[in-house]
């Protein structure tokens, strides 16, 4: 039977462009918008003659000669990733994503501002020599207590003519362009929480709670933080090499230097760690891609409660996961596409029943204890 991974790139690509043209994207009504644009290349000598077309069926028959021109039929694909400059003010500061930013006064849609940001982070000018492939569905940014912060939308663009080298900005610390298997084997071979294989990003549960106290520490907040433990939020290893990177020289700084603190990093000296929206996004992109659709979400598992004391909804939501999430992704999906808010739903309801039968526990052993 023939790997995921081993697909052609080709035809994954078409098969996006066919998906993103006939299937409509998810839009989130959101007073705050961000766009971000995914870039896609093919790793080719020569780039043939590519014809531009003004409607969507012109353009899947542009596309198709285009990739079945012997120089392009048999290429790798390649998706660029940034990671973003240390900033204070930034909350994304340090994180792997794609190239965007928030809407302006303007920017007449999301793609003008995908395309803009683009332009500024990267020197990429995605109006000459790029083609517009579609828009994936609007991705909610949640934060836990605070709800839905902002709408992002994700806009897919494959190159169709040579470019210059990327210059980046000093918004971003290095750009990468990484292998399209790397994300595809993800859906043929997921992990396990906590298993050898997974790897995580905690977060503290008390910070995302009240993030006022973070600096300040007070007592109740230390306590806080030792009973609720971190969110462990998955992780997608994706390989880099120097010869597919660009890291901002003013920086000086290459992926493994950017970091939040001293135990969260967000990349090593030979991988960047994909998580939270740009994962959805990444998840979304390689369903699309797929001849047949995978059984299993790329952004999977679902965050994992890191302390023992919560084993139980963690329990509970990976059931729930395996019920909701890993039946086909393929649209039209049978349950909600939002990874994240689905999560934290079924946490609002996991975690007061898991306190109250915990507390109830207690209060029995302690009345058994008195008694006796």
């Amino acid at each position: 039977m023939e790997s995921k991974a081993d697909v052609a790139h080709v035809e994954c690509v078409a098969q996006l462009a066919r998906h993103l043209a006939s299937v409509p994207h998810v839009h989130i009504a959101h007073p705050r918008r961000s766009a971000v644009a995914i870039v896609i290349r093919l790793v080719i000598s020569t780039y043939p003659p590519y014809t531009p077309a003004q409607t969507p069926e012109a353009t899947i028959q542009s596309l198709h000669a285009f990739l079945n021109h012997p120089l392009v039929s048999s290429s790798q694909a390649q998706v660029l990733f940034i990671q973003r400059a240390q900033h204070s003010r930034d909350p994304w500061s340090g994180n792997i994503g794609f190239p965007g930013g928030k809407h302006e006064l303007c920017d007449t849609s999301d793609q003008d501002t995908a395309e803009r940001e683009t332009r500024e982070e990267l020197g990429l000018d995605l109006k000459m020599g790029f083609v517009h492939l579609g828009q994936l569905d609007d991705v909610a940014v949640y934060l836990l207590g605070q709800g839905t912060r902002m709408a992002v939308s994700p806009h897919v663009y494959l190159q169709t003519q040579e470019q210059s080298e990327l210059c980046v900005s000093d918004e971003v610390a290095s750009a990468h362009w990484i292998d399209f298997s790397c994300m595809v084997q993800r859906a043929e071979r997921p992990v396990r929480p906590f298993s050898r294989e997974y790897k995580s990003i905690g977060a503290s549960i008390a910070a995302r709670i009240f993030p006022k106290y973070a600096q300040t520490q007070p007592w109740w907040f230390r306590i806080a933080s030792v009973g609720l433990g971190n969110l462990h939020y998955t992780v997608l290893p994706l390989p880099y090499t120097a010869e597919h990177s660009v890291t901002n020289k003013v920086l000086e700084a290459g992926p493994n230097s950017v970091r939040v603190s001293d135990h969260v990093r967000f990349a090593s000296d030979t991988e960047l760690y994909l998580w939270g929206i740009s994962l959805c996004m990444v998840s979304e992109l390689v369903d699309m891609s797929l001849p047949i659709a995978p059984n299993r979400s790329v952004a999977s598992p679902w965050p994992q409660l890191g302390s023992w004391l919560w084993t139980d909804i963690n329990w509970v939501t990976n059931t729930a996961h395996r019920v909701m999430w890993s039946t086909q992704r393929r649209k039209p999906y049978t349950t909600s596409n939002d990874f994240f808010v689905s999560y934290f739903r079924m946490l609002s309801i996991a975690f007061p029943v898991s306190c109250a039968v915990k507390l109830a526990l207690a209060i029995y052993v302690g009345r058994y204890l008195f008694k006796t």
